[in-house]
């Protein structure tokens, strides 16, 4: 009994401390600020100065409130930003309380911590999660979802950035199609929302297009803003692209053998070992601040819904290099659903290809994993935000993030004592 205290005491001190040094870095961050040159601000400033393209309507937003209000761009994306973060934040914690869930895995870099850790809590993501939160909620709160909401809300999020559309279009489907066992139920029903994703695939970009955006935004001040004037910055230039030079991005970082670890190799342990965690949430049970978890995942349910939103996002994968988001969005979304939609819809929800897969898998793990502490697999787990690196995944693990921490406060210490 008193090794099990000290065990919830020791894990509660250690997730105190992880826990305050993300706010801590956080706020450093905001401190420090953003270049406007940033890709976290530049991804904000797309709009449709040059004519319509893909992730405009939130820059264009901005600029309007600026030009007839006089919102400051920057102080705009910072605060919408970080609103964003703690509502989402509040919903994970306040629905996994309400159905007694644990907490523990939260502010790992698989899930909530991974924003931060990775600097791209100023970005889209967050945003777009929670609409796809608000979707999913808009669809299944009702025996009849109303049309025009469920589409208003999901083209909103597509046209501010597209990613959205993968992680959502699959459980869409299979949430509607569930309903009737009729695929033209859900091929009508998203209709609005297939068609405008394809308008923002069409409309890309173009060099034209880019130039015209950064244009409307140089006459405007932000408080951090780059020396060096050096052509179109950051996320602005990325509309130039060409879906080739797309690839060849995805291509060379899955190629790569830095630190003498093929890329492939590396990241495919990652996703494995955290797909192992979090189906695994009922062996992370830590009485932690005096909070007891009273009900455990349906592990069929979450391990079915971690598959099928893997198989979602892996044209991102594929699309783009930046796989920590892309880790975000598959397990934030896979628990946002298992928390939005009621249970006995998810019980009738999946493909039995879908099921038997997870199944074999979930077999094949606990028989790899046997004798395997998932406590010490979620505290070690780290990944780098893009290209594969073995540092990036030791300095993102939440043991060298809180050893480090400890040993600056040491030094800091002994600095002030003069040692």
């Amino acid at each position: 009994m008193k090794f099990l205290y000290s065990r919830t005491l020791i894990l509660s001190c250690y997730l105190f401390l992880f826990s305050f040094f993300l706010i801590y870095l956080l706020i450093q961050k905001i401190r420090l600020g953003y270049d406007k040159e940033s890709w976290q601000i530049t991804e904000f400033l797309i709009n449709y100065q040059g004519g319509f393209v893909r992730r405009g309507l939130l820059g264009e937003i901005i600029l309007k409130l600026h030009s007839c209000c006089g919102l400051d761009p920057y102080n705009a994306i910072i605060t919408l930003t970080l609103i964003s973060f703690v509502l989402l934040i509040g919903f994970f914690v306040i629905n996994l309380k309400r159905g007694g869930f644990t907490l523990f895995f939260l502010p790992f870099v698989f899930f909530l911590g991974g924003p931060i850790i990775h600097d791209f809590w100023v970005r889209k993501d967050i945003l777009l999660v929670l609409i796809f939160i608000l979707t999913i909620h808009l669809l299944t709160r009702r025996n009849r979802p109303n049309f025009i909401l469920v589409n208003l809300s999901l083209i909103s999020g597509i046209l501010i950035h597209e990613s959205i559309a993968f992680f959502s279009f699959p459980i869409m489907f299979l949430l509607l199609y569930s309903r009737k066992k009729s695929f033209w139920v859900p091929a009508l029903f998203l209709l609005p929302s297939l068609l405008v994703f394809f308008l923002v695939v069409y409309f890309k970009g173009s060099l034209y297009i880019s130039q015209e955006i950064w244009n409307s935004w140089k006459a405007i001040s932000f408080p951090y803003e780059s020396a060096e004037k050096s052509g179109i910055p950051a996320a602005v230039d990325g509309l130039s692209w060409t879906l080739k030079e797309g690839l060849l991005y995805s291509y060379h970082t899955l190629r790569n053998f830095n630190d003498g670890i093929y890329a492939l190799i590396g990241w495919s342990i990652i996703i494995i070992l955290i797909y192992y965690v979090l189906t695994n949430t009922d062996k992370l049970n830590p009485k932690l601040f005096g909070y007891k978890v009273e009900k455990y995942f349906d592990k069929t349910i979450i391990s079915n819904l971690l598959l099928l939103q893997f198989f979602s996002v892996i044209p991102l994968f594929i699309l783009g290099w930046d796989y920590g988001r892309w880790i975000f969005f598959w397990t934030t979304s896979s628990f946002a659903v298992y928390l939005v939609v009621p249970q006995r819809q998810l019980n009738q929800l999946f493909p039995l290809i879908i099921s038997d897969t997870s199944r074999k898998m979930n077999g094949s793990l606990t028989h790899l994993f046997k004798g395997t502490s998932v406590l010490l697999l979620c505290i070690l787990i780290g990944f780098p935000a893009h290209s594969w690196s073995l540092t990036g995944t030791v300095n993102s693990s939440s043991f060298i993030i809180v050893l480090r921490f400890i040993s600056r406060v040491i030094e800091l210490l002994l600095a002030m004592l003069g040692m």
